[in-house]
């Protein structure tokens, strides 16, 4: 297996915005100890359908939808070949990355998950899906069912074509968010990647007449300033684990934003306004709650963050 669970599964459809996800996870990840199989699941024709063609009248049609199943898997293998060129020339060694092209046997989102539990995968990456673009369909349908089932460690929702040279951490003082830098320093690539360890801090907003009594400006700035100081040793140890991990002190920097009214939308202000073509955050903050799978700064990066690539981890 490869170090510290470095197994990715990136699961493909063969369309152009697949092949925009493989070309930012060739350039993402660390090409040494890294093993990558590239999966897409085929839609097969029933086998009763093929029963038809006992029945003179059907064999057109059956000898018609051969063709058909044969065209689309010559497809299949000419997009696998471009996958393959992709990482190599990316600097991944032979035999570290494999395709696979499989029959359906449930269900695209089914059968991908089933082979993330059974082959043990550290990352599973998918794209968002062609109708994430619509405003009432953040994640397309078999992205948003992986996600939900959250089959590996970490899960990689790659949308639009995110380039892979800059990372933004969101951070809190959580567990799962020294994870999720510690899995930036795992997975990606050191040489090429800078990373930004971020914080925003959600302001109190006084807008009922009367609350200003109770919630002074001076006091409001206090619980600003007091919030800023509890994130730094979480900042601190996370540069710890980076460094540890041989990122480059020069490739690491922290910044702290405050009195958001929002801290997903500020994580994506900033990933936005900086250029980030990552966002890397933890399934679940210090506010978990153990009915649900995600933490509610996380629901909603996933809803968000369309043009990016969004790496949950936890």
């Amino acid at each position: 297996m490869a170090e510290g669970n470095r197994k990715v599964l990136l699961a493909v459809d063969g369309s152009d915005e697949s092949l925009a996800v493989v070309r930012y996870v060739s350039e993402s990840l660390q090409p040494t100890d890294t093993e990558v199989l590239v999966y897409q699941v085929m839609s097969k024709v029933p086998e009763v359908f093929w029963d038809l063609g006992k029945d003179p009248a059907w064999l057109p049609k059956i000898e018609a939808v051969r063709e058909y199943e044969q065209k689309q898997e010559s497809i299949a293998a000419e997009f696998m070949n471009k996958v393959a060129d992709m990482f190599r020339q990316a600097g991944f060694r032979p035999g570290s990355v494999t395709t696979r092209i499989g029959a359906q046997q449930e269900g695209i989102a089914r059968d991908v998950v089933a082979e993330a539990r059974r082959g043990g995968y550290g990352v599973l990456v998918v794209g968002r899906g062609k109708s994430a673009s619509a405003p009432d369909l953040p994640l397309g349908g078999v992205a948003s069912k992986i996600l939900s089932s959250a089959p590996a460690p970490a899960t990689w929702l790659v949308g639009g074509k995110p380039h892979a040279d800059s990372i933004l951490v969101a951070m809190d003082s959580s567990d799962n968010a020294i994870e999720a830098a510690k899995h930036v320093g795992r997975m990606f690539n050191h040489g090429r990647n800078t990373i930004t360890l971020f914080h925003a801090v959600r302001g109190i907003s006084v807008s009922v007449e009367g609350m200003e009594d109770i919630f002074p400006d001076s006091y409001r700035l206090r619980l600003l300033e007091d919030a800023e100081k509890e994130i730094r040793p979480a900042l601190k140890l996370a540069e710890i684990w980076l460094a540890k991990m041989g990122v480059a002190a020069d490739r690491i920097s922290t910044k702290i934003v405050t009195g958001v009214a929002s801290r997903a939308a500020a994580v994506i202000d900033e990933a936005k306004t900086g250029g980030y073509g990552t966002i890397v955050a933890g399934r679940r903050g210090i506010s978990e709650v153990a009915d649900f799978t995600m933490g509610r700064v996380t629901n909603k990066l996933t809803q968000l963050a369309k043009e990016q690539s969004l790496c949950i981890v936890g």
